[in-house]
């Protein structure tokens, strides 16, 4: 019998279409969290969501809820009213249906910020009763903040936001944010996860549909380094050394790729033979994409989008007219590693790092590892990592998609 698809809550003050860095990060777990089959809710105050996410709205999560805006500042203020308990009974009662058959709530930021501390009351009494279902998103740390400081007295529900609460499961989204957060509340420092936040790439960096598309199919936001060869399948330009290159990185222990674009020349049958042995050694290289092999057109606005996906270009050519790519690679800033023939000397200048035309895939590799040796390579790397289906498949889900309360 199928196993029922787990009922996943998102809960913060307002939905992704308010403008913010939460929000963000809220619509993209959503949309992660969606894809790999859960029943995504998102329970805001205020805002919409994307299609295919429900949508579940309590007016009095919203931080600029009237009633919640004059909690707030009596609690600024020092002063517990009458009010502030009623409020806190309301979005109880209101949140204990929408989360009754959530098998997970993912609270962001409402355990450890105090812009509604109502809601953070409600969510603290919710949570006792089912120990293990409630997840605390960690962003911020309204005590760690000097700004807030004269908002904070003594007692409750001010103390609320500087404890561990029972039963709920601690997330930072930075390794500096799960130290401040252990050294706030007591709670030991292995008993929070750390998960980053993501980043769009493909918004980013203006990928095509198509782009992003084939970064997500053949894997390459996990490349490191990703290589880029914009060629036509002739022997003259040695693919077979970029292969070899590539193969050589991976039994250095990094997860290297490369992907070459084009399909074989157009003006000479043996073409055809050289396509085979390629696509004979690329079955036999992990990593190593020619795209005509499988099937997928490469038009000039997808080789645009490998060049800004990709850390380095590679072109271990025998012999070239011009060297086109070369200009391709320096407009998208990217490191150049290429054949020591005049033709791209010509073009490349100081620029780029050479290598005989006739070398092995060891010396290619060595001048890869050479030119992406610099802290802003690293970086770029670094980032890519951080790509959201990576996130969410790696860190977001076997927090949030692990077991059953």
């Amino acid at each position: 019998m199928p196993r029922p698809r787990q009922g996943i809550a998102l809960l913060h003050y307002t939905a992704p279409s308010i403008l913010g860095g939460v929000e963000q990060v809220l619509g993209a777990h959503a949309a992660g969290l969606r894809a790999l089959g859960a029943e995504v809710t998102i329970v805001a105050g205020r805002g919409r969501v994307a299609a295919g996410t429900r949508l579940a709205r309590v007016p009095e999560l919203d931080s600029r809820h009237p009633a919640v805006l004059r909690d707030f500042a009596a609690l600024a203020r020092g002063e517990v009213t009458p009010g502030h308990a009623a409020l806190a009974d309301r979005i109880e009662r209101r949140l204990r249906t929408v989360l009754a058959k959530a098998d997970r709530v993912v609270v962001h930021n409402a355990f450890t910020l105090h812009k509604n501390p109502a809601l953070t009351v409600a969510l603290a009494r919710l949570a006792r009763e089912r120990p293990g279902a409630f997840v605390a998103w960690t962003h911020d740390l309204a005590w760690r903040d000097e700004q807030y400081a004269a908002q904070r007295h003594p007692g409750e529900p001010w103390d609320l936001f500087a404890r561990a609460l029972s039963g709920v499961r601690y997330v930072a989204v930075s390794e500096e944010r799960a130290r401040q957060l252990a050294e706030l509340t007591g709670l030991a420092r292995e008993r929070i996860c750390v998960v980053p936040n993501g980043i769009d790439i493909a918004g980013a960096l203006g990928l095509s549909a198509q782009g992003a598309r084939l970064a997500e199919s053949l894997d390459l936001y996990r490349a490191d380094p990703l290589l880029v060869l914009p060629a036509r399948l002739t022997r003259r330009k040695r693919v077979e050394a970029a292969i070899a290159a590539t193969r050589a990185l991976r039994e250095r222990g990094r997860d290297a790729a490369l992907v070459v674009t084009g399909p074989p020349g157009a003006h000479n049958v043996a073409n055809r033979r050289y396509l085979e042995e390629l696509t004979a050694l690329a079955r036999d290289a992990p990593g190593v994409h020619l795209l005509h092999a499988l099937g997928i057109r490469a038009p000039y606005r997808l080789v645009a989008d490998l060049y800004a996906l990709a850390d380095a270009l590679v072109l271990p050519s025998a012999n070239e007219g011009f060297g086109i790519p070369l200009l391709e690679a320096a407009l998208h800033r990217l490191p150049i590693v290429c054949s020591d023939l005049a033709t791209l000397r010509a073009v490349g200048g100081d620029a780029a790092t050479y290598v005989p035309a006739d070398a092995s895939g060891d010396v290619i590799a060595d001048a890869v590892v050479g030119v992406l040796d610099t802290p802003a390579a690293r970086l770029r790397s670094g980032a890519r990592a951080l790509a959201w289906p990576r996130v969410i498949a790696d860190r977001v889900a076997p927090v949030v998609l692990a077991g059953r309360p």
